[in-house]
């Protein structure tokens, strides 16, 4: 038979035992962690074999348009893009790659007499909508010598996409002196696809994005003039600075 003091004895040994096997076990586990060099995946990284992030772009409409009556409000004609590129490395100077995008364009029409895109109605403020989902792909020329970082590059591309949402805007004053804003969507006059090529010049996260569209944005049969086909904007990379 134990006396109380040899339960209490037994039971210290045991709690001793447990604390001794959790330190060790746990002493493992920073040695391991303390032990391990460089990535998971060594191919994976900003300046490896493969590299994946995401993007922000925010793109102002430039140069005139194809012909008169399509002039727009520059500065307030913009588009927004949101996007996931992928980048193949294959040697220190050259990589190619891909990217997934979603585009918001608003073209801001200029109001006055002789003006015909998308009508021939003078409006306190109008413009068109184009809600697009695209990808593209993309040729890089890396500059200089640099870690496991983007660094300096050039990309030479072609992008495409689908139209897959037009809508025409109007602000106006009726009779009553009531503001009034109509939204237009379901046109008939958009064409549904477009693309063009484009060009990148970057710094780590930063990219400044010139694109051309080859393609028009209005279907020949509505005989519109076509709106300005030069955009510049400034791209900003979601990875690691």
């Amino acid at each position: 038979m134990y006396t109380r003091s040899g339960y209490l004895l037994i039971i210290l040994s045991l709690f001793i035992l447990l604390a001794m096997g959790h330190q060790s076990h746990a002493q493992r586990v920073v040695i391991l962690e303390d032990l391990r060099e460089g990535p998971e995946d060594p191919d994976f990284g900003m300046n490896r074999r493969h590299y994946r992030h995401s993007f922000l772009r925010l793109h102002f409409v430039a140069g005139p348009p194809d012909a008169t009556g399509a002039e727009v409000i520059y500065g307030r004609s913009r588009s927004l893009e949101y996007g996931y590129r992928y980048k193949r490395k294959f040697s220190e100077v050259f990589s190619a790659g891909a990217e997934l995008s979603f585009r918001r364009t608003a073209f801001h029409m200029e109001q006055y007499e002789g003006k015909t895109v998308p009508d021939t109605v003078l409006y306190d403020r109008q413009k068109l909508v184009f809600l697009n989902v695209g990808g593209g792909l993309y040729k890089r020329i890396n500059v200089g010598q640099r870690g496991d970082y983007i660094g300096r590059f050039l990309d030479l591309g072609a992008y495409g996409g689908w139209n897959f949402h037009t809508r025409h805007v109007s602000h106006f004053e009726n009779d009553l002196d009531e503001r009034v804003r109509v939204r237009r969507s379901g046109l008939d006059y958009p064409a549904p696809f477009e693309y063009g090529v484009m060009a990148r010049v970057g710094l780590n996260n930063f990219v400044l994005k010139g694109t051309w569209r080859i393609s028009d944005l209005f279907k020949s049969s509505a005989e519109l003039s076509e709106l300005p086909r030069l955009s510049i904007g400034l791209e900003v990379g979601l990875h690691p600075f």
